[in-house]
């Protein structure tokens, strides 16, 4: 049985076309992309919704720097996007030994390391982990074989990427080491009967995973026990959904819903670990 009951999550904001990356800035806003290449913006309290831009394709997972400068991962453009004020830039569409393929989910480090899931082939073993340093190198940490890598988190307890493999149901964790060179992936939890998306750390260690099939929100302890959160065996309020964040200092858990219109959220025991803004 799931800890919460679906009618405590509440719907936020609608209006939105089909959002699956959602991600909250340094200035307390929450940002997410639209199905049709739209960026959104939307302001606390209320969370009244603006559309900052639109741009080709489609915007996946969004992560913002301390300039407030927005990185959106473009599948159909095959690169990473900078968005400044509105205006578009790539910031990486190749690597050090190829060309980005299908860029899912991105997200900083302390040190202003860039990291983003390509999820490859979905069907065939090709995913890969890719970081981007601050002076725009870019280079796969792991990478060839995965099952549909997506959604991406870093420890706050040691700096590790948790990663998802999509279509094997499972969480990797990749060690990286201070010289920044990834060690061993291992499997850190399995969801069997899901099709796990996306993720975020609580402060204490938690790590929350949501699932576009079927619509739920797992969490899973440091000693990786696996907890059903919340369920919606309608798809009414948690329809697909896909990415998740905290709520700044908050303990409210925000999710996209790429099947709908909305983003949610609903309050949870866990408060959110500190993501990271670089300047760069």
């Amino acid at each position: 049985m799931p800890r919460y009951n679906i009618h405590q999550a509440e719907i936020i904001r609608t209006g939105l076309d089909h959002p699956e990356g959602i991600n909250f800035g340094s200035d307390g806003r929450l940002y997410a992309g639209g199905n049709q290449g739209q960026l959104y913006v939307m302001s606390p309290p209320k969370f009244e919704l603006n559309q900052i831009t639109q741009t080709r394709g489609v915007i996946l997972g969004v992560a913002l720097d301390k300039k407030h400068r927005i990185y959106a991962c473009n599948p159909t453009q095959h690169c990473i996007l900078r968005f400044d004020q509105g205006n578009e830039s790539v910031y990486c569409n190749k690597l050090s030994n190829g060309l980005v393929g299908v860029p899912n989910y991105g997200c900083f480090d302390g040190s202003g390391n860039y990291y983003f899931s390509d999820t490859g082939d979905y069907w065939k073993p090709s995913g890969q982990l890719i970081r981007v340093k601050p002076g725009g190198t870019a280079e796969s940490l792991i990478g060839g074989n995965w099952h549909a890598s997506n959604g991406i988190a870093i420890s706050p307890r040691d700096g590790s990427i948790f990663m998802i493999e999509s279509t094997a149901a499972d969480i990797l964790r990749i060690p990286i080491a201070k010289d920044g060179t990834a060690g061993q992936p291992e499997i850190y939890a399995q969801l069997p009967g899901t099709v796990p998306d996306g993720l975020a750390f609580a402060a204490n260690g938690n790590l929350y995973c949501s699932c576009y099939r079927p619509n739920r929100i797992y969490v899973i302890s440091p000693d990786q026990n696996v907890e059903m959160l919340i369920e919606d065996s309608t798809g009414e309020i948690l329809n697909q959904p896909t990415n998740i964040a905290f709520e700044p200092n908050g303990t409210r858990l925000f999710y996209a819903n790429l099947g709908g219109a909305h983003v949610g959220a609903f309050e949870v025991s866990d408060k959110g670990a500190p993501l990271s803004y670089p300047d760069i």
